[in-house]
């Protein structure tokens, strides 16, 4: 009995394994049968078609998306040709597909239109893998179908926006580039005839420095540095040299952007030749205006006023005989006469201060300096060669007005207690710089003032540049650097 029973017990345990793995197995095939659900939905409603072709591009299996987007039922597409489906313009890149997924081991991509029951194409991306069917042994092709509609839509709008931006950029007037790191990367047609070139390639890759005249690429590279560094927009006016060797006035407005996905900055610049021929021709008119109603001051006014003083100190000449009283009043008058003889010549003077008289820019210099010092307690010096000279009137008057208005400046705004005016000529060019030691030009100056627009208008119509800067340890530089008057213009 006993050995039947311990006989038994080694049975009753591997039934029981048994029945132990078969519940396993059984929990394990449920899980499969699971999984198989959920991607059998996954499958069927995932938000782009599936379908599988065989060697022959006939339809294996096909999702409920695929069947949905071509409004046909999924029973009537398995086993039809696919190339039906396809819209018939694009047969014959389907079938290229096809032939490049039979020699092609990898993914193959291709754009088509299906045909749709009740009439319209739908667009699509075709991309398909090969991979091997398990059940009959036989290469097949997975195929996703994504509806590219909405794509496309977005590309062409894209395409459409890009055209009208370059109808814009070209039909415009104003020449426009894009530089890189102060190179030219491209530019429109009016860039070019600006520039006096005939090919695009003669500008991309060079720097834009290279076509401005020396006197305006630091302000230039200033103005470019400072729209990268800020991103905000800044203009200034420079002078363009051009192909031939010409030189042409410009306005220049710079924005910073994207390019290309690396930092640029946009130039606008604009012919402003006609503008700067006319505003020269009216500051010349009223110059001459000036020096015209200057000498008739001079000539006119102060002669008159000359004699009338003459005989002013005649009657008192003859009084003096008759009233000691009134030949002093008629001595009173005398003086205030020659007083107003002199006030006259002085606004004379300062009307047409380098053509009257003695005339030259050095002589109203020097003329300027000795009005300083008797009308203020301010030490106003010069040094220059007195030999140098600008034949130009014109030029001239323009840089004395600015000696002028920073003198004023450095007296009225700066408080200065000592001005110097130097100016000097080197290789070609001279120099005006007039410095005070007073408290400075402020960090942020006041825009709405006249004083600055005024200065640095004057040096751009005689072609040069201005910089006004702050002195250690105190004070501010006026510095004018300009050509002769056949180079400016």
């Amino acid at each position: 009995m006993k050995a039947r029973a311990s006989a038994a017990s080694p049975r009753r345990e591997q039934i029981e394994r048994l029945e132990a793995k078969n519940r396993e197995l059984m929990r394990t095939l449920q899980i499969i049968e699971e999984a198989r659900a959920v991607l059998a939905d996954q499958y069927d409603f995932a938000p782009v078609g599936f379908v599988t072709l065989d060697a022959k591009g006939c339809v294996r299996e096909i999702n409920l998306t695929a069947a949905r987007m071509l409004r046909r039922e999924r029973s009537s597409l398995l086993g039809m040709p696919f190339f039906t489906l396809v819209a018939k313009p694009h047969v014959p890149a389907f079938l290229n597909h096809l032939r490049k997924c039979r020699c092609l081991p990898g993914e193959v991509i291709s754009e088509v239109r299906l045909h749709v029951r009740g009439g319209g194409a739908v667009p699509v991306e075709l991309r398909s893998v090969p991979v091997l069917d398990p059940r009959r042994g036989d290469t097949v092709f997975r195929t996703t179908i994504s509806d590219i509609a909405e794509r496309l839509r977005a590309g062409n709008a894209l395409r459409e926006s890009e055209e009208r931006y370059r109808d814009l950029v070209e039909l415009s007037p104003d020449g426009i580039l894009i530089t890189v790191a102060g190179a030219i990367v491209f530019a429109n047609s009016a860039a070019l005839r600006l520039f006096g070139v005939e090919s695009v390639d003669a500008l991309v890759g060079h720097q834009l420095t290279d076509w401005i005249r020396p006197s305006f690429q630091r302000s230039l590279n200033a103005m470019l540095q400072e729209t990268a560094d800020t991103h905000e927009t800044s203009m200034i006016e420079a002078k363009l040299r051009r192909r031939e060797g010409t030189s042409v006035d410009i306005e220049m407005l710079a924005s910073a952007f994207r390019y290309e996905g690396e930092a640029a900055v946009r130039v606008v610049m604009r012919d402003i030749s006609r503008r700067k021929q006319a505003e020269r021709h009216v500051l010349t008119i009223s110059e001459h205006e000036r020096s015209s109603f200057g000498r008739d001051l001079h000539d006119s006014l102060c002669q008159n006023l000359a004699g009338a003083a003459c005989l002013a100190e005649a009657l008192r000449n003859d009084l003096r005989k008759i009233s000691a009283a009134s030949a002093q009043e008629a001595d009173q008058i005398a003086v205030a006469v020659r007083d107003c003889v002199e006030e006259a010549r002085t606004l004379a003077r300062g009307l047409c201060p380098v053509t009257m008289e003695n005339s030259g820019l050095v002589a109203a210099l020097h003329a300027l300096t000795a009005s300083v010092g008797r009308r203020t307690r301010v030490r106003c010096a010069l040094e220059c060669d007195d030999s140098l000279a600008i034949h130009d009137v014109s030029v001239a008057t323009n840089v004395y007005r600015i000696a002028q208005e920073a003198v004023g400046n450095a007296i009225q705004h700066g408080h200065a207690k000592a001005v110097l005016i130097r100016l000097a000529a080197n290789n070609g060019r001279m120099t005006l710089r007039v410095e005070d030691d007073g408290k400075g030009i402020p960090r942020r100056p006041n825009q709405t003032g006249m004083g600055l627009h005024t200065m640095r208008y004057r040096a751009n119509i005689i072609g040069g540049s201005l910089d006004v800067l702050r002195t250690k340890p105190h004070g501010t530089a006026v510095t004018c650097t300009f050509p002769t008057h056949a180079e400016a213009l």
